[in-house]
């Protein structure tokens, strides 16, 4: 339990002092959703909507980086988007580009972290959609 409280902490920590909008921790058992006013939907107690809202019959849609920047995901694993919400962001020398959900659907996974540097043509979001 100290292993978990440590890091807990420590996740605390950074996202403080972090310019994120919301922190979503999952570890075994254990989930903790944080947001700041603005953040995202709370996945702990939307779990239930989110399955029924969306059933997932075709692959995962991945979204991928338009250019190489620092990415800012703005979503979380579990979140319901409409087409053309925005997903994330990649920063290039202070100049932000918004990755929008091209469809309507459910994100299945974030598959890059914040501040990650990404590539032209890399994954960052996989999107499950409805058929």
């Amino acid at each position: 339990m100290q292993s978990l409280i440590s890091e807990l902490r420590a996740m605390l920590l950074q996202f403080e002092r972090s310019p994120l909008k919301d922190l979503y921790f999952r570890r075994g058992d254990c989930a903790v959703f944080l947001a700041r006013p603005g953040g995202g939907a709370n996945p702990l107690l939307a779990a239930e909507a989110v399955e029924a809202a969306v059933s997932p019959a075709l692959p995962p849609v991945a979204l991928r980086a338009p250019h190489l920047g620092l990415f800012q995901p703005a979503c979380a694993v579990g979140e319901t988007v409409a087409a053309g919400a925005v997903l994330g962001t990649i920063d290039v020398l202070g100049r932000c580009t918004e990755v929008r959900a091209e469809v309507a659907g459910r994100i299945a996974g974030v598959l890059a972290a914040a501040n990650d540097l990404v590539e032209y043509g890399d994954a960052l979001i996989e999107l499950e959609t409805a058929a």
